[in-house]
């Protein structure tokens, strides 16, 4: 008897641990971090609470942006998240788009 391994119980073109659960992270974090922008240029309590913190609002945001991914990461690691290889690749360049579409978006009308 062979002891059972990740790969035996993911199905082909699948990915599942780390690379899995912080990829779904990193596709979240992309739109946080928009939406994090947003809130503290719209905020300015917000924005000035988060440079008190650190010297700058934008160091407090890289910060946060860390901290999120790697809870969500960490929290989806520890469930066992399991998805399709392209499924993440598609998952986390739309992100990317919307994101950066987002900030630009916000920074050119405001």
């Amino acid at each position: 008897m062979t002891p059972t391994t990740s790969s035996a119980r993911v199905p082909a073109g699948a990915l599942d641990g780390a690379p899995a659960a912080f990829g779904v992270a990193a596709a979240i974090v992309l739109l946080f971090n928009t939406a994090l922008a947003w809130i503290k240029d719209a905020y300015d309590p917000l924005n000035n609470a988060m440079a008190a913190l650190t010297g700058h609002h934008w160091i407090t945001h890289g910060l946060t942006d860390l901290v999120v991914f790697l809870a969500v990461g960490g929290m989806l690691l520890w469930r066992g998240v399991q998805i399709d290889g392209t499924r993440l690749v598609v998952a986390v360049a739309s992100a990317a788009l919307i994101g950066g579409g987002g900030l630009a978006l916000w920074f050119v009308l405001f």
